[in-house]
């Protein structure tokens, strides 16, 4: 009997593409990437309750990545309707002005978003591309001896002429 591959391990995210690329590669408690699907369910009144048919009306899609590392130019890459600042004077100073005006296209900044696996054996047909992913992040930042600040940033599939996103390896072709 062949042995059963059921994977299991961190990842790493890489958001964007070229030298506009952006890695996410230190987590803490896993990246989530999940979908739903949305459905419509008919019934007639010859069978009551019963469905005798649905109908997808839709899917969504998302990542959540909790970020382990404090390095605030990464965040800015990821915080829509913020400003990233170096200082010109002093490169040491860096500082990121979040917004909150109503009304931001969160699509506007969509980019490509790749979920790797960072187990040696796997390939890109384990990764999860996502063509078009919105980036939003949340952060809880915990000060005390016991806990690591994590920001969770949440990116949302955006549907394209590429589809939702992808399961395995996006260059395979029929």
């Amino acid at each position: 009997m062949a042995g059963i591959n059921v994977p299991i391990g961190p990842a790493i995210v890489e958001y964007g593409e070229g030298a506009d690329m952006t890695k996410f590669e230190f987590t803490k408690g896993g990246i989530v990437f999940s979908y739903t699907t949305s459905k419509q369910d008919v019934t007639i009144d010859q069978y009551g309750d019963t469905i005798v048919k649905s109908i997808m009306k839709g899917r969504t899609a998302q990542a959540v990545v909790p970020f382990a590392l404090h390095d605030i130019e990464k965040i800015s890459k990821v915080t829509p309707n913020s400003e990233f600042t170096i200082d010109g004077t002093d490169p040491s100073k860096k500082k990121l002005v979040v917004k909150s005006e109503a009304g931001y296209d969160m699509r506007a900044n969509a980019k490509k978003l790749v979920i790797k696996p960072t187990d040696p054996d796997a390939t890109p047909n384990d990764w999860i591309t996502i063509p078009l992913a919105g980036a939003s992040s949340d952060g809880e930042l915990t000060y005390n001896s016991d806990n690591e600040r994590v920001q969770n940033i949440t990116f949302i599939a955006y549907q394209n002429e590429d589809g939702l996103f992808v399961m395995g390896d996006e260059t395979a072709e029929a």
